[in-house]
């Protein structure tokens, strides 16, 4: 009887012994229902998802395989607009800048076939496919406008152009530099924001070609007596402004894969 009581009496100390030792054996730990110790919150948080998007933006950083494809190509663009001017400068065309045109036409067309392959094979792209894919195919807009604004000089026996056509031949060229200068810029994400500067100077030789185009649409229909001079000189116009709208075309897909970095 005796020792039972002693066993009641100790019952409370033995209570307060464990509820003391509670907090040293479960630091940090929540109270439920009842004061229940809440084990939920004992375990760490599971860091696999943030190192599974580490090791993922690494393979996608290392995966550059397009950078050199795509300066290639734009120092092809910039080629083939600058036979382009001399063309027109001389319309004689003595050193076959028709031909040269052509050729890296071709060699461009390569290089888009080189791209949509790789875009296929590859895990992990350093930017979306569908911005790779724009952004190759706008690029080539650039060499077939400029072959289709050679033929069209060739083709049409043009003898002589005038200022607003060289004008927009010089524009276009200050256009694709840019770009070739832009497309440089794109394997480094630290100079972002110098290539968001030359998209918009891009956009603004665009809107001068636009102003040179009608200016000289009005003096072509106003002071061109001849009927076949004013249709060649017209296709020529169309042609070459057309070039600095595709160079814009340019500008707006590396803009939206610069910002698409910058957000994510």
């Amino acid at each position: 009887m005796n020792q039972r009581r002693s066993l009641s009496e100790n019952a409370p100390s033995l209570a307060a012994q464990a509820e003391a030792q509670e907090p040293a054996q479960g630091a940090g730990r929540e109270r439920g229902v009842g004061g229940v110790p809440n084990r939920t919150r004992a375990f760490p948080q599971s860091r696999e998802p943030r190192f599974w998007r580490n090791l993922l933006m690494r393979l996608r950083l290392r995966d550059r395989r397009f950078y050199p494809l795509f300066d290639l190509h734009a120092q092809l663009c910039t080629g083939a607009v600058e036979a382009l001017l001399q063309l027109l400068s001389d319309l004689k065309d003595p050193n076959g800048r028709v031909r040269e045109i052509e050729a890296l036409e071709k060699r461009a067309d390569a290089i888009v076939h080189d791209v949509h392959a790789a875009v296929r094979r590859t895990l992990f792209p350093p930017h979306p496919r569908s911005a790779i894919v724009d952004l190759i195919n706008h690029m080539d807009d650039i060499l077939d406008l400029t072959e289709d604004a050679a033929e069209t000089v060739h083709l049409y026996h043009v003898t002589s152009v005038t200022p607003e056509a060289l004008r927009l031949a010089k524009l276009a060229l200050e256009s694709v530099r840019h770009i070739q200068t832009a497309v440089a810029m794109l394997a480094e994400p630290a100079r972002n924001r110098e290539l968001l500067a030359l998209c918009a100077q891009i956009d603004d030789l665009e809107a001068q070609a636009d102003h040179v185009l009608r200016a000289a649409m009005s003096k072509l229909f106003r002071d061109e007596p001849d009927v076949r001079e004013l249709i060649k000189l017209r296709a020529v116009y169309e042609v070459l402004e057309e070039l600095t709208d595709v160079c814009k075309d340019v500008s707006a897909e590396l803009e939206a894969i610069v910002l698409g970095h910058l957000g994510s």
